[in-house]
């Protein structure tokens, strides 16, 4: 009977402790809730900024690979024969000895 007695005061003054702590209990739950929200928007965070970080290295590797052709090109600007292919390409002239045939649609 005494140890009955024992275990209900316990409880009892357990019950009155969280009672009289009830904003310590509600300020936990809200830093608990605001904690998770912060986790979940920084996961959120992390996978945008993988994604933006995969398509500047996409993009990266597309700017080398046309840098590395206009380099080609500029170096192969003292070429005769890359100097008449463009001639021949872009301004439609045709050397002495070869003839130019235009076709109607």
């Amino acid at each position: 009977m005494k140890e009955n007695k024992s275990n209900k005061s316990i409880a009892s003054k357990i019950f009155t402790m969280v009672l009289r702590s009830w904003w310590v209990i509600l300020f936990m739950l809200i830093c608990i809730i605001g904690y998770d929200m912060g986790i979940k928007k920084r996961k959120v965070a992390i996978i945008e900024m993988k994604a933006k970080y995969n398509n500047l290295l996409a993009q990266k590797n597309q700017d080398a690979a046309k840098k590395e052709d206009l380099s080609l090109k500029l170096l192969s600007q003292s070429d005769p024969s890359w100097i008449e292919q463009v001639l021949m390409k872009e301004l439609g002239v045709v050397p002495e000895n070869k003839i130019k045939v235009h076709f109607k649609n």
